[in-house]
C-alpha cells in the first residue's frame, strides 16, 4: 500500500492544490491502491520530517524544508517527495501500469514541464490571495496569512494585484495558454503526446483545476480561462476527470 501525503483543504474540494494533484492523477491513472493523509499547512513540515522523508529543499536561512506531495511505498520502503519524482518512481517501480512518461517522450516531458512551471510561477500572484478560501480550518488560514507576511513582508490583502499590474498578469495568463496551445496543436490526439494522458497533461490539468477552485467555477475570470483557445482547457479538465 502507498501512503500519499496531501495538503488538506475544505472537505468538498478533495486534492485541491496543484502539486499534490499531479501525484493524485498519476496514482489514479495507474490504478495503484493508496491511502491519503491530509495535512494542514502548519503540520506539513513536521509530519513529513518525522515520517523519515529527506528535505525537498532548504529555506533561505539554510534550514531544511519538507513538503507535499510525498509518498511512502511500504512494499519497497521508499520515501519520495515532489510530484515529478513520484511519477518517475511509480513508472519504474510499477512497469505494468500506464506510463506517466511514455517511452520516447521523457525529454519532451521534461522540457514541457520546465516551460510550464517557469511561466505559471509568473502568474501565481493572481491566485495566491484566494488560497485561504480553500482552507477548512481558521488556524490553517491564520498560519497561511502569517507565512505570507514573512515571505512578502505585507498582509495578503495588500498583495492582490490591481490596475496595470492586474492587466499585465492576465496578459501573461493568455500568453501561457497560447504557448501551450502551440504544443497541443502538434499532438496526434487530444492530449500532449497522443490519445492518452501523460505527466504533462496532469501538470496542466492540476494547475487548471486549482485555478478553477480558487477563482470559483461561476466567476467571470474562470470562464475566460475555460473559454480560451477554443475551450481546449475546459475539455482537458473534463477528459482528466476520470482520474481526479
Amino acid at each position: 500500500m502507498i501512503t500519499f501525503y496531501d495538503l488538506a483543504g475544505r472537505k468538498s474540494l478533495g486534492c485541491w492544490s496543484h502539486n499534490p494533484r499531479k501525484a493524485c492523477y498519476v496514482l489514479n491513472y495507474k490504478k495503484l491502491p493508496y491511502q491519503s493523509v491530509q495535512l494542514d499547512y502548519e503540520t506539513v513540515d513536521s509530519t513529513i520530517r518525522e515520517a523519515g522523508f529527506p528535505p525537498s529543499r532548504h529555506n533561505p536561512d539554510g534550514t531544511p524544508k519538507h513538503t507535499v506531495p510525498s509518498i511512502f511505498d511500504d512494499s519497497t520502503g521508499e520515501r519520495i517527495t515532489d510530484s515529478y519524482l513520484i511519477a518517475e518512481y511509480l513508472d519504474k517501480q510499477y512497469p505494468d501500469t500506464p506510463k506517466a512518461f511514455p517511452p520516447g517522450t521523457e525529454a519532451l516531458q521534461a522540457a514541457f514541464y520546465q516551460h510550464f512551471n517557469d511561466r505559471f510561477l509568473e502568474i501565481m500572484m493572481l491566485f495566491l490571495p484566494h488560497i485561504p478560501g480553500a482552507l477548512e480550518k481558521q488556524s490553517t488560514r491564520d498560519h497561511f496569512y502569517r507565512n505570507m507576511i514573512t515571505i512578502f513582508g505585507k498582509p495578503l490583502e495588500e498583495m492582490k494585484p490591481k490596475g496595470e499590474e492586474l492587466e499585465n498578469l492576465w496578459k501573461k495568463v493568455f500568453a501561457l495558454l497560447d504557448s501551450l496551445e502551440g504544443w497541443y496543436a502538434k499532438s496526434s490526439g487530444g492530449f500532449l503526446v497522443g490519445d492518452k494522458p501523460s505527466f504533462g497533461d496532469f501538470t496542466v490539468g492540476a494547475s487548471l483545476r486549482m485555478v478553477k477552485i480558487l477563482l470559483g467555477e461561476e466567476s467571470e475570470d474562470w470562464k475566460k480561462v475555460a473559454g480560451a483557445n477554443g475551450r481546449r482547457w475546459e475539455r482537458l479538465l473534463n477528459d482528466l476527470e476520470v482520474y481526479a
